[in-house]
Formats: C-alpha cells, structure tokens, sequence
C-alpha cells in the first residue's frame, strides 16, 4: 500500500495535502482489508453511545455522539437547519451558529412537547460505483467522507424503500464461527485479567538461573530426615550452621528482615515450581491464540477466495460498469435498476443521478437519470418511447452531455446539481469543507463583468474561501474548462488542484 500510495503522489505532480494524503489512505485501507475493515465496524457498532466531560473552564461540559457516519451527517444536518430557524429577541446578544445549535438541541430534548421548531429534511448525498451497488468492496462516499461498501448499499436501499438481495456473504461479512471464536478470545482475557487482578499470575516470572544453588548436595537432610545437629564446640567460630539449623533448634537466630522468604532449598525449588507453572500456562494461552489465530486467517483466505468467485466478486474485479454489470448476478442487477426507478418521495429528496466518469482520469462527464438514458438510446418517436431498443437510425441525436449555461446569476438546478457533483468540496488547495447546500458557487470571471453561468466559469467554495478569493489582495487564481484551478499567493507560490475523481 505504501508503494501505491507513493505512486499516487508523483503522479499527480500536485501539491498535496496531509487530509488529500489520509482520505487517499482511507479509501485503499477500505478497499484493501475489508474484511478487517467490517470487523472493526461490527465492533465499533456496539459501542455507539453518549458520552460527556467536563472541560478546562469551569462550569463548562462538553457532550459527545458516538454513532455512525451517516447519522452524524443527519444529525448535524438537522442542527444546522434548527438553529436557523431561531430568532433572537429584540435586544437580546446576538447568538453565534454555535450557540444556536447548542440551544437548539437543548430545546428538542429537554423541552420535547414544548419547543417551536419546525420539521427540518436534510440533504445526504451518496456517491457509489456501479461495481459497489453490486456487491463489491469499493467505499462509497458520503458528504465527502468515506463510507464502507456494505453500509452504502443498506443506506442506499433503505432511503429508495429496495429490500437488500441476500446473495453470498462478501469477506466483510459477520460469521457464526467468526462471533464464536471472538467470544473465546474475550472470555479468555477476561479470566487471564481477574488472575492478574488476584495476583495469581506473576507479571514476570522470575527464574533463578541455578535454583539448588542455596542448598548444595550434601548440606541438606531430605525432607524426611531430621536435621543435623548444630556444631559443637570444637568447630571453628565462624562455621555455617546447615540451612535451617536456626529454625530447628529454636534458636534466638532468625534470617535477614530484608528477605522474608522462607530459608531452605525446598522453597527454592517451591518457588522454580510456581514459576515454571505459570511459564506453561502462559505458553499454553499464547499458542492458543496464536491457534485461534490461524483459524481465523485461513477461514478469511476461504472466504475471500469464495466471494472472489462469485457474482459479486466478479463485479468487484471489473474494469468499468458495463463490465460489472455482465459479471453481477440477475437479482442484483434487477436490484440495482429498481433503485434507479426509483423517484423523488420517501427517503429520496432527488431522483438517483448516474454519474459518467472518463474510464482514466475519473473526472465527471455528466449526470443522467434512467429516463434521460432511455430517452438517448431512443429515435423520439411515439412509437419507440416505450420500447427497451430503438431500430432506427440514432445520428444527430442529442447525447448525454452537461448542463449548458443559465442566462441569469444563478445556476440552474440541473447546473447547480452537476457543478456540486464535480466538486464536491472547497476548490481551494488544502481545503476540505464541504461545499454549503446552497450558493458559494464563485463565478471565476465575474458575472457582473461579463461571466457567464456555466460549468466552464464554477467553482465550488466553502464560505470562508469564497469571500478570500474576492477580498484578499495579491492572490490571483484560473480556472481551466474542465474544472482545473490554479491559485498563485501574493508571493508566487502556485498550487493547482483539480475535480476529484470518481
């Protein structure tokens, strides 16, 4: 990945950002080891929660949500649209959009039945390929975040009321024996932490090289055997009782206070027993995880070599959709051309748009409908409206192409659609806010000065670097027709960026 990720950034002879780098990082992790990436998902699910901390300030707290990604886009969403429609009193100190979130969000859940708030509808825009719709590993994108393959597909179904074809679990996919040997894992931890705990397991055992050396063959009794006397007086002043002699006799003699341990070579050898005891237990639970382990590698080279062969899996390896569409199983495509019916109502705020990429570079076309595409592959006819394939001949039809250009300030919504779809995000280098729902969309010449409405003249901005671009002296920026834009600093510095691809 490392080398792939280098290759990515000497090709594109751009300056890059650290956030360009990790969404890059993101989006081939997500790819690469989805199934890991559905495991941490799983388990990142159970703890969705609410949690909150005190903060530097005295008498300030700060709450936080632990949920998924397109939750928190609603959420915050909604927020935003909330704290709008507040009105501050007469007179009253005017309110950041901070502080009308936050009393926002107090009025909703502290005063349900009480607060004044109208129903607010959010806007989620979901970007997906053909080959993930069909089963394959590829990340979505969500606002601009990436969104793993699986969850797209349910949100994707969920929103145009589709029930979710039950075809073959793909690698990321949760699995009876996978659960069970999770709950092995944990339980076994949890029984080597309460030993820890009771101090039944040594942190580090501790070996003594030469165990028997306190006691040498020969100064000892067995066990079973009564001690020998203590010396007499013909021995030497500073003759060594054997060990034990002391404790023996009764005598006023007792062992350094500094070792406490019990003397004699049997507690020697006590203590090489614990500790070579708890030397095999730690082995026997190192080799069975490392066994759990294994199992687990091999059940997920099984399984990707399962989903790898089938329909989804073909569809996942195809260079382009036509090539995915051949290779992806008949529910799914049926599955996938019942979303694309599908109309503005329900979960839907729009009509699910087809994006066409170029097949190299990824950079947006156009955008279509399944409407607009019967409509292309058709003469005009009355007679051919409703047929699936049009005889006759097709040259000098319209064909799919992008919005053309409004007359007034404004940009149409099919140009306003297609302008957002190419962008994305702020144009600006090294920016990566979201592109506000409605207006910041700069004309790159003026339209007051002559600029006209159309994709050629668009760039999206957030609103910080919008008002820059007109207010801050020295810059300059170009904009090429498709899309590309150079900005140069007050000091010659030139960055260039360009649509994201698709």
């Amino acid at each position: 990945m490392d080398a792939e990720l280098l290759a990515w950034l000497a090709g594109r002879h751009r300056v890059t950002s650290p956030a360009q780098l990790g969404d890059k990082a993101r989006r081939l992790v997500a790819q690469r080891d989805a199934a890991a990436a559905g495991r941490r998902l799983a388990r990142a699910l159970k703890e969705r929660g609410v949690s909150v901390r005190p903060e530097r300030a005295e008498g300030m707290a700060a709450v936080s949500v632990y949920c998924t990604l397109p939750e928190a886009r609603a959420f915050h969403a909604a927020l935003v649209q909330c704290a709008e429609a507040l009105v501050d009193e007469p007179g009253a100190p005017v309110r950041t959009r901070g502080q009308q979130m936050v009393d926002a969000l107090l009025e909703l859940v502290l005063r349900p039945g009480e607060t004044e708030l109208p129903p607010v509808r959010v806007l989620l825009t979901l970007v997906a390929s053909v080959a993930t719709m069909l089963g394959g590993d590829a990340p979505a994108e969500l606002d601009g975040e990436v969104l793993p393959a699986e969850m797209a597909r349910r949100l994707a179904h969920a929103f145009a009321g589709v029930d979710p074809v039950d075809g073959a679990a793909g690698p990321g996919s949760a699995v009876a024996w996978q659960e069970a040997e999770q709950a092995e894992l944990a339980a076994w931890w949890d029984e080597v932490e309460r030993r820890l705990l009771a101090g039944e397991l040594p942190d580090e055992p501790e070996w003594d090289p030469n165990p028997l050396s306190a006691a040498a063959p020969g100064t000892a009794p067995p066990p079973d055997t009564d001690p020998a006397p203590s010396p007499g007086t013909d021995a030497p002043p500073d003759a060594e009782a054997p060990a034990g002699a002391h404790r023996a006799l009764g005598t006023a003699a007792s062992p350094p206070d500094t070792d406490p341990a019990p003397d004699g070579w049997w507690a020697t050898a006590d203590r090489a027993v614990q500790n070579a005891d708890a030397a095999v237990r730690a082995a026997r639970m190192a080799l069975g995880h490392a066994a759990r382990s294994v199992r687990t590698e091999r059940a997920d080279a099984a399984d990707r070599a399962a989903w790898t062969a089938s329909p989804a899996g073909r569809a996942d390896a195809a260079t382009d959709a036509l090539g995915a569409l051949a290779a992806a199983a008949d529910a799914r495509r049926a599955q996938l051309a019942a979303l694309l019916d599908r109309t503005a109502g329900g979960g839907l705020a729009d009509r699910p748009r087809l994006a066409l990429t170029d097949a190299v570079s990824g950079a947006l076309l156009t955008l279509t409908d399944l409407p607009a595409l019967r409509r292309t592959g058709a003469c005009g006819r009355p007679a051919c409206r409703r047929l699936e394939a049009c005889g006759h001949d097709l040259t000098g039809r319209p064909g799919l192409t992008r919005p053309g250009a409004t007359n007034g300030y404004r940009p149409g919504a099919a140009l306003d659609r297609h302008v957002r779809a190419r962008d994305r995000r702020c144009r600006f280098p090294g920016c990566r806010r979201r592109v506000p729902v409605a207006g910041e969309l700069d004309h790159h010449r003026p339209h007051a000065a002559g600029g006209t409405t159309a994709a050629a003249n668009l760039a999206g901005c957030c609103t910080s670097d919008h008002r820059g671009k007109h207010q801050a002296p020295g810059w300059t920026d170009t904009l090429a027709a498709d899309g590309t834009l150079t900005v140069t600093t007050p000091t010659g510095l030139t960055a260039v960026t360009e649509p994201p691809p698709h």
